[in-house]
């Protein structure tokens, strides 16, 4: 069983200005050439990516952030013809990552090459608590030495950081984490309107209501004590004031 462990490793993305080419990715200082394709759009696959390789197969996530992949390797034919067959063989991807030799172009991976790699994919996928394979069996090729498998190594450590650039994350996310484990978007429900309070009625100083001089209801004696209140307040008669024509 491989036992080396998946480590972030830097990627440098090439984004297309057609929408409908594949995302080109490549680990910095590193051996691995990769390739984001989309089902879709698979028969647009360059034929410089017909050459040994390894790819995997990747299901949606679903809402638990849970997703499948089938591990494969290509020799003869190449990359590009073995995922065109496998548009016809299998219906449950919907992105496919491809990995093949990157620095020379003059050299691939042999069969044992791509064979250990599809290994290692599938022993650190099925011991992922995201993923489930769809490989009925794990496919290996013991044929490497130790020297040739650490060779090797250099392909596997940007791998785990592309599927988690594109969504496929390996573990379950801690529920403690300090977002609390849910989704990087959530719904936020919007406030409701403020309803204004209800003006309260004017009441003046001397408890007349929603005008100076409007009573409710008074009695005679309300009416009298309130005149006296106010040429106290203004030392002009209430009666005066009427005859003047002022206030």
């Amino acid at each position: 069983m491989c036992a080396v462990r998946l480590a972030p490793s830097q990627l440098v993305v090439s984004l297309s200005y057609d929408l409908n080419n594949p995302i080109k990715i490549r680990a910095k200082h590193k051996v691995a050439g990769m390739l984001l394709l989309d089902r879709d759009h698979a028969n647009r696959l360059e034929q410089g990516w017909n050459v040994p390789g390894v790819y995997l197969l990747l299901d949606r996530p679903d809402g638990d952030g849970r997703w499948g992949a089938y591990v494969g390797k290509a020799t003869n034919p190449g990359l590009r013809q073995r995922v065109l067959q496998q548009l016809k063989d299998r219906d449950h991807w919907y992105r496919a990552l491809l990995i093949r030799y990157e620095s020379n172009e003059d050299e691939t991976l042999n069969s044992s090459e791509a064979g250990w790699l599809e290994g290692c994919l599938y022993d650190h996928l099925a011991e992922a608590g995201q993923v489930d394979l769809h490989n009925r069996n794990r496919p290996q090729d013991p044929t490497l030495t130790d020297d040739d498998e650490t060779s090797l190594i250099d392909y596997l450590l940007p791998i785990g950081s592309v599927l988690r650039l594109i969504g496929h994350t390996l573990d379950p996310r801690n529920p403690d984490a300090p977002d609390g484990g849910g989704p990087l978007i959530t719904m936020i429900e919007p406030s409701p309107e403020p309803v204004p309070d209800k003006p309260e009625p004017y009441v003046s100083v001397f408890g007349y209501g929603p005008t100076p001089y409007l009573l409710q209801n008074p009695t005679p004696e309300e009416v009298m004590a309130r005149i006296a209140q106010l040429e106290a307040r203004t030392n002009l008669p209430i009666a005066e004031k009427d005859l003047d024509g002022s206030a």
